[in-house]
């Protein structure tokens, strides 16, 4: 079984079959509930999630706008409260709920029955396929890969 952060993106995908990827965070977030707005934080602050709005911060490329949405998504539907995420701060913590809100937010983006049927990808082609940084897209099949995900790959590695 894999963990919370998985599991919860997994059954998320599986309540809106058909959804085309890179995802539709904005359409992803109303259908939750949820709206995402636009606000003009100041930096350092760049999402917060209250209640069952989503703010994130005026000028992000598209790509961080999706990931962020998707961070505060996994808090609304994983944790309970209120969220602020701070780039540099975050960048250095450890703390369980934002490593589950960025793996369930991977997961989202970049499915593992989106993932695996495409092979072996490089980085920068996960990232343009899926509409993600590669930062994320790396992160995604290395840190936040299933077990599932490995075995495939260790398999593949050996017949090549």
């Amino acid at each position: 079984m894999e963990n919370q952060a998985v599991e919860k993106a997994k059954e998320l995908l599986r309540r809106y079959p058909g959804l085309l990827f890179p995802v539709d965070m904005e359409k992803l977030v109303a259908m939750e509930g949820c709206e995402l707005i636009e606000w003009p934080f100041l930096f350092p602050v760049r999402e917060v999630k209250h209640g069952r709005w989503i703010g994130i911060a005026k000028g992000l490329s598209p790509k961080e706008i999706r990931h962020l949405a998707a961070h505060a998504l996994g808090h609304h539907l994983l944790h309970c409260g209120n969220q602020l995420w701070f780039q540099e701060w975050q960048q250095t913590s450890l703390l369980k709920q934002e490593r589950e809100a960025d793996e369930f937010a991977a997961h989202i983006l970049i499915p593992e029955t989106e993932l695996i049927p495409l092979g072996n990808l490089n980085i920068w082609e996960i990232a343009d396929r899926f509409g993600v940084s590669e930062d994320l897209a790396h992160q995604r099949i290395t840190e936040f890969a299933t077990s599932i995900e490995r075995n495939l790959w260790l398999e593949r590695d050996r017949e090549i």
